[in-house]
């Protein structure tokens, strides 16, 4: 196995996700999704176990998975989750540092630790809900247009000359 990704989301309602979602409505309500979801997304490249490794990794790191704050769960192969509520038409974007001291430092972590994984990557993945009778194409718009900054009131959830930005292929 080449990759696997878990996603790791908070047990109780996400503050950031939750101001996330206010502001958008205050600066974009035409286009503002319904629900608003983050997670820190965590792809292990190469592990040496599969999915073996990864639950052997995140059961024994605290700092991954807090099991008395957050849940996780593995994404597939595209990256995305496959669980929400069907009424929405669903789009998620990953947010990625381009200078990723996090990823960089759990790599090495788990290499002193003995884990096989030849690499570690560290994102913020948001999921946007938007109303049912929307087209996966305007929600993948909307969504771009919500995530990119490009001055104070365009795009909110990643800046664009920090970091990079992946539109997940729609379920």
């Amino acid at each position: 196995m080449t990759e696997v990704s878990i996603a790791v989301r908070l047990k109780a309602p996400d503050p950031a996700a939750m101001t996330a979602l206010s502001t958008l409505k205050r600066i974009n309500p035409a286009t503002c999704p319904c629900s608003l979801e983050r997670y820190d997304y965590w792809r292990f490249i190469k592990p040496g176990g599969g999915k073996v490794t990864v639950e052997k990794i995140v059961s024994h790191f605290h700092d991954i998975v807090n099991p008395n704050k957050q849940s996780w769960s593995f994404s597939d192969e595209s990256g995305s989750l496959h669980s929400w509520d069907e009424e929405l038409v669903w789009t998620e974007v990953l947010v990625t540092d381009k200078v990723d001291s996090i990823s960089e430092n759990w790599t090495e972590i788990l290499r002193r630790n003995k884990y096989e994984v030849e690499r570690v990557m560290y994102s913020v993945l948001w999921r946007l809900g938007f109303p049912s009778g929307t087209s996966i194409a305007d929600a993948r718009e909307r969504t771009l247009a919500l995530t990119v900054t490009s001055h104070r009131d365009h795009g909110l959830l990643a800046n664009p000359i920090s970091q990079n930005i992946s539109l997940l292929d729609p379920v």
